[in-house]
Order: C-alpha cells, then sequence, then structure tokens
C-alpha cells in the first residue's frame, strides 16, 4: 500500500463530492417521516425467516438523518460507517477543492485488492451473524 500527495488533475472526476452528494440526500429523504411506511418489507426474510445482511439499513438511515448515531449503529453498522464515511469524503473533497490542497491517495498492489475485497465479504458476513443473532 503506497500513500501520496496528488494534485487534481484537470477534468478529473470528483468521486468525493458525488458520493456525498448521494449520501446527503438518501441522509434528507430518511428526514422524511412516511420513509418507514413506503419501505418494502425483506423478501429474504420473509421467505426465509433470518435477517438479510442489510436489514435494518433504512431505520439506521432514519436515526442517522436525526442525528442519532449509537441506535443507528445498533440497527446496521455498516451502513452507519459508509454514510459517516461518505459524508467525511464529501467534506474533506470541498475543503481540498476550496483551497487547492493536495490530496492523499492510495495505491493498492493486486494481492492488497484481494485482501480487501476478502476483507469487505468478512465485515459483511459478521454483520449477518451480528444482525441475526440481535434479533
Amino acid at each position: 500500500m503506497r500513500f501520496f500527495l496528488e494534485k487534481k488533475a484537470p477534468n478529473q472526476i470528483e468521486f468525493g463530492l458525488i458520493y456525498g452528494v448521494i449520501a446527503l440526500i438518501i441522509l434528507g429523504a430518511a428526514c422524511w417521516p412516511p420513509i418507514l411506511t413506503l419501505a418494502p418489507d425483506c423478501v429474504f426474510k420473509g421467505l426465509t425467516g433470518m435477517s438479510c445482511p442489510t436489514c435494518g439499513s433504512t431505520r439506521s438511515l432514519v436515526y442517522l438523518s436525526q442525528g442519532d448515531i449509537m441506535p443507528a449503529f445498533s440497527m446496521n453498522p455498516l451502513v452507519t460507517l459508509a454514510m459517516i464515511a461518505a459524508v467525511l469524503y464529501f467534506l474533506t473533497t470541498l475543503v481540498a477543492l476550496a483551497f487547492d490542497l493536495s490530496r492523499i491517495t492510495c495505491t493498492l498492489t493486486h494481492k492488497e485488492k484481494n485482501i480487501a475485497r476478502a476483507a469487505a465479504v468478512m465485515l459483511l458476513l459478521a454483520q449477518w451473524a451480528y444482525l441475526t443473532l440481535r434479533l
């Protein structure tokens, strides 16, 4: 894994802005009171009786949009962490653009990419176990 500082290239896509705006739109929609009534029931849970790996995501986003981080985290830890990370990424990108700062960039080798993928799958499975045992 290599970290280095990099200036923004002309015509470079700012993924921090894209992900951040998406996260803010989702959190804004979660503030809308009838969102929980519009959310569909979990098909996986209806068929198997078990929680799916994403169970509690909508409730987690509703709690997070209200500023209740601990209840959001208990509903679905990965969604909560992903949304917080997206908003922080958005804010750091805005600051870097506003002040024309260099960004910290990370490059991974092929082996490190495979390790990161395996870690993501393990996190998803760990969350699934947490959600299944919690209920």
